[in-house]
């Protein structure tokens, strides 16, 4: 396990590696990190205006340019898969019991009944709900995938407390497992009383049960740690225990998540790996243009020596200055001997630089991380015009739906790991918790209209040869991505309602035809008459 004498820069590095500079790649922080940017902007040639304000620029007309390419590699598959994920839902159906003794606690909590609507029917789905709220989870997943994709790999932490059963997720950073496998360290630096300090979180499996510690270090100027007594400890941190042991749990809380992990790389690499270069010549070529456009790319008259020095005179007379050329004197002028009087001249801006060297260079950025063209509208000369249905929208964004959908798997497995240690925390203070991975209802990474919807759905519960491949509940869901579970439950109830037609008479003797439902009569409707024995 690590050996907590120092904290700083080089320890995170050691771990993760330069996390920071990709972070500054993705934010376009390219003049902090590209050498020749800093050297244009240290000659003043050109100017940064985030970094150095405007009073840097003012004598400078160029600015740096980014066209920041590493920002869209990891928001795309961030942008498909966050607005796919759906709905947690619970793999178990309702306990009835449970549900039952649950509502009469709490109505005895509150000494009365409670009303049909605030009665819990789903005892372990309304457990998920209440992590996935107090979680803030809907807003949790761009940012999770995406600092994921950026830094190379995520934590996801269950927390049992006052603040009641959630996740959280951390930065690459604070993690740091154990050399045996059997454990991990969370590492964070925080202040207390003006005094800087490092605490660490410890998991660590021993003789099949996992044990938990909290442990505190005071950080020198020298950033050299000091252990903090327990009981200190205690105070500092607001906790009543340091330690705890969970028996039968096997393996740790926490849970990681390598972006394209490998032998070389077991806590994942960023998706930005190798783009450095390649950004740098594109905010390089674009910026060299920029400034061969500023020099050459305005306008300049040329006259002949005679001309000038008329220029020149008239201007002496007028305001005493030679320089102080007014430009109305140039409207009436005389020809030389040649016939020449004013020529404008003026640099071809289309011949600068190579624009094509840029796209080609972008274009191998996003073949490399596994980009489609299309999802950015690179070439806007070969985009398609009017609506697309859904299938030439997949075909158009197949390589970044392919990783996508990498991803996709990866992250519902993570959620699922998470949610199930986090019910295994509620389960080791109520039995009536079941431990369980639920199941996590997704949707189309690509917009599709409503028709498109319904027909692929209605599709699915219909089956081909009367045999449906989709249950109406799933239906109702994915027809309903964003309803809550409440109107999916009263909609599911309301449909079975309206296509059961049977009455008391049916359900006693089975569905009957008509000619049964006239009873003791006979065709004429007349009754029978029962011979008498």
């Amino acid at each position: 396990m690590p050996n907590w004498t120092k904290f700083d820069a080089s320890v995170i590095e050691k771990t993760h590696g330069n996390i920071f500079y990709y972070r500054n790649l993705y934010e376009g922080k390219h003049s902090e990190i590209f050498p020749r940017a800093k050297e244009l902007i240290d000659k003043g040639e050109i100017i940064d205006n985030i970094m150095y304000g405007t009073e840097r620029a003012k004598n400078v007309q160029t600015p740096y340019l980014v066209a920041n390419i590493c920002k869209l590699i990891p928001e795309i598959p961030a942008m498909l898969v966050s607005r796919s994920i759906g709905n947690i839902q619970s793999s178990l159906s309702p306990d009835d019991f449970q549900a039952e003794n649950i509502n009469q606690e709490t109505d005895e909590l509150v000494d009365e009944p409670r009303d049909e609507v605030s009665r819990i029917i789903h005892v372990q789905q309304e457990i998920i709900n209440q992590i996935q709220k107090n979680s803030n989870l809907a807003f949790e997943h761009w940012g999770n995938i995406l600092q994921q994709q950026v830094d190379g790999g995520l934590v996801g932490v269950p927390w049992n407390d006052e603040l009641g059963l959630r996740l959280e997720f951390k930065a690459r950073d604070v993690f740091y497992p154990h050399d045996n496998g059997l454990g991990v360290d969370l590492a964070y630096e925080i202040e207390i009383e003006d005094e800087e300090y490092l605490h660490v979180y410890r998991e660590e499996v021993k003789d099949g049960d996992l044990h938990t510690r909290h442990i505190l270090y005071m950080l020198n100027e020298q950033r050299k740690t000091e252990e903090v007594p327990e009981d200190e400890a205690k105070e500092l941190l607001d906790m009543k225990e340091l330690e705890k042991v969970y028996p039968g749990r096997g393996r740790p809380f926490v849970i990681y998540w390598p972006n394209e992990k490998t032998f070389m790389n077991p806590l994942g690499t960023s998706c930005l790996k190798g783009q450095d270069g390649k950004q740098d010549e594109i905010n390089w070529t674009l910026t060299r243009n920029a400034i061969t456009f500023e020099r050459n790319g305005k306008p300049r008259i040329a006259v002949s020596k005679e001309i000038m020095q008329a220029l020149e005179q008239r201007a002496m007379e007028r305001y005493g200055d030679e320089g102080k050329i007014d430009h109305r004197d140039l409207e009436i002028t005389t020809f030389d001997d040649q016939g020449k009087a004013l020529e404008v001249i003026q640099i071809d801006i289309t011949k600068i630089g190579d624009i094509q060297w840029v796209k080609d260079l972008m274009k191998l950025m996003l073949m490399e991380t596994k980009t489609s063209e299309k999802v950015v509208d690179f070439y806007m000369d070969k985009t398609t015009t009017g609506a697309q249905s859904g299938v030439a929208k997949f075909y158009d964004l197949f390589t970044s739906l392919i990783k996508a959908e990498q991803i996709q798997s990866e992250y519902i497995y993570f959620l699922q790991q998470l949610i199930e240690s986090a019910l295994w925390l509620a389960n080791n203070n109520d039995d009536a918790v079941v431990i369980e991975e639920p199941e996590i209802m997704f949707k189309s990474m690509i917009p599709i209209s409503r028709k498109e919807l319904i027909e692929e759905n209605k599709m699915a519960f219909e089956g081909a040869n009367d045999t449906p491949t989709q249950s109406l509940e799933t239906t109702i869901r994915r027809n309903n991505p964003n309803a809550s579970e409440e109107w999916i439950q009263e909609e599911l109830a309301r449909i079975q309602a309206e296509k059961s037609n049977d009455d008391s008479f049916s359900l006693l003797r089975g569905r009957q035809a008509f000619q049964q439902f006239m009873g003791n009569r006979d065709a004429d409707g007349n009754p029978i008459q029962e011979d008498d024995e």
